[in-house]
């Protein structure tokens, strides 16, 4: 009997080195060819003018622009401006300031803007992990969600069209839900809070919104009403910090009132691309991506893969099994299916860019591992139950 389970620990212990060289593998190849730029001290005087230049030139400067510029050159130009004192409300201030400031930081540092995302992508890769540790018993399950955002194009582009705000928002959507799960044991939301600020100040609020719907509708579920009234108690904190981020602004004399009327133009601006409803699902399941200017064709999109139907798929089955009563449920499971559905919701009110699906892969590979898990213990109860 010891010599089985010494056997079945070696195996998981295989299994899971062979997965992390896996993933290691997968991150390092699109890294290590390229690993100069993301080191080297290139972000000079002379690169903020030519960023400046094209920036003034650009679609968000001239209605005929002879230029149009991608999002990564408007943030990298941002986090230059921001570092040398512009108030954030005069660049790309469709989007909130703080993970410009995250990229000014390492501009200072290294006099580079690209480093940044390999320590948000590899926070990224850890919280995915700890998130399917808590709901997933087998270690070899809970480190393959790991191993798939590791092979997926949409994640690896993120280290390629550097720097982007999805990959540094992304880990603290996932550390928001991993810590609610944690305090919420506990009756305690002050780090939930702390997390919810980072989302909300890194690039928008409205993933920040979608979690605080996610975790009400959750007590609602459980009818843990003194547990809202902490949560909501513990809000401020949130705000708190999306506020600081406007430190500059506020300095330069706008006051609360002027900043909420920005937050809501901010909201507003968002609220524009809801056209073509339910087209996400087009793009997930067909590999047909809804395009929302000139004449608003359908196009492929190139960082498309397999397994987003797949896990869709298994995630949305999992659902119904958990509404039905069929498969058993835990609490951690629920906060996750809550986060698939309130967000699968949100991406289904309007048009989406394949960057929207970063916050829903990585929960919908752990429900997907979950379910793998739940359905091969059940089958092997099962096996035991004939042979008794």
């Amino acid at each position: 009997m010891k010599h089985i389970k010494a056997r079945k620990k070696w195996v998981t212990k295989f299994f899971v080195i062979l997965l992390f060289t896996i993933t290691f593998y997968n991150i390092g190849s699109v890294i290590f060819p390229q690993y100069r730029t993301y080191i080297n001290p290139y972000y000079t005087e002379a690169v903020y003018k030519n960023l400046e230049d094209a920036f003034n030139h650009s679609q968000y400067r001239q209605k005929n622009p002879t230029a149009i510029i991608p999002d990564d050159t408007v943030f990298s130009y941002a986090a230059g401006a921001y570092l040398r004192g512009l108030d954030p409300i005069y660049v790309n201030s469709e989007t909130t300031p703080l993970g410009k400031y995250f990229i000014a930081l390492c501009i200072a540092l290294l006099k580079n803007d690209r480093f940044i995302v390999i320590p948000f992508g590899l926070f990224t890769l850890f919280m995915t992990w700890l998130l399917a540790q808590k709901l997933i018993n087998n270690k070899i399950l809970a480190f393959l969600p790991v191993t798939l955002l590791s092979y997926e194009k949409l994640f690896l582009n993120q280290f390629i069209y550097t720097p982007l705000l999805d990959i540094i928002q992304l880990p603290f959507i996932l550390l928001t839900l991993y810590v609610f799960i944690i305090e919420n044991k506990k009756q305690n939301f002050i780090f939930t809070a702390i997390s919810l600020g980072f989302v909300m100040a890194t690039k928008t609020v409205i993933p920040a919104i979608l979690l605080m719907t996610c975790f009400v509708m959750y007590f609602f579920l459980y009818k843990q009403y003194q547990m809202l009234l902490k949560f909501f108690f513990a809000l401020p904190l949130s705000v708190g910090i999306l506020v600081f981020s406007y430190t500059r602004t506020f300095l330069d004399g706008y006051t609360l009132v002027d900043f909420y009327k920005f937050q809501k133009w901010i909201f507003l601006y968002q609220k524009s691309k809801l056209l073509f409803p339910l087209s996400v699902w087009r793009l997930i399941f067909l590999n047909q991506w809804q395009t929302w200017w000139g004449s608003m064709i359908l196009l492929r999109a190139d960082d498309w893969q397999i397994t987003w139907p797949l896990f869709t798929s298994l995630g949305l089955i999992t659902g119904m099994l958990t509404l039905l009563k069929k498969l058993k449920s835990n609490q951690v499971a629920v906060v996750l299916l809550l986060w698939f559905f309130i967000y699968g919701a949100f991406l289904s009110l309007g048009v989406v860019s394949s960057r929207f699906l970063l916050p829903f892969l990585p929960v919908v590979f752990i429900i997907g591992a979950y379910l793998t898990e739940q359905v091969y213990s059940s089958l092997k109860i099962s096996h035991k139950k004939r042979n008794v």
